[in-house]
């Protein structure tokens, strides 16, 4: 799903010439960042993330680097960009060689309901 944004998001981006702009949603009190999909950084999140390689000890490595300097706060945009990008592919990594087991989780939910059903 692509939300949409409103004409004053709209205008906000445009005042700021591509530049990111910050929103806040008052029910979660979270900001997020409205990014142009034209913006390096975004560009590398939205691509393909997986190179044809396999994933290897020296990515799992780098992984867990760059995730040590983020909880430290001495990342910077590029590494995070890099931090996403191997998330990514890690993710990728595991869910094929070690999906999760959805039919356990089926049976209990089903399990569940029925209990409920019987009260």
């Amino acid at each position: 799903m692509v939300p949409r944004i409103s004409s004053e998001q709209r205008k906000a981006l445009d005042e700021h010439c591509g530049q990111p702009i910050f929103v806040v949603d008052p029910e979660r009190q979270q900001r997020f960042a409205l990014l142009s999909d034209k913006d390096d950084r975004v560009r590398d999140l939205l691509a393909d993330t997986s190179d044809g390689s396999e994933w290897t000890a020296e990515k799992e490595a780098r992984r867990s680097e760059l995730i040590d300097k983020d909880i430290a706060g001495t990342i910077s945009a590029d590494e995070r960009t890099e931090l996403a990008i191997l998330d990514r592919q890690g993710n990728e990594h595991y869910d094929r060689v070690a999906p999760r087991p959805m039919e356990g989780a089926r049976r209990l939910h089903q399990q569940l309901l029925d209990r409920r059903a019987g009260q």
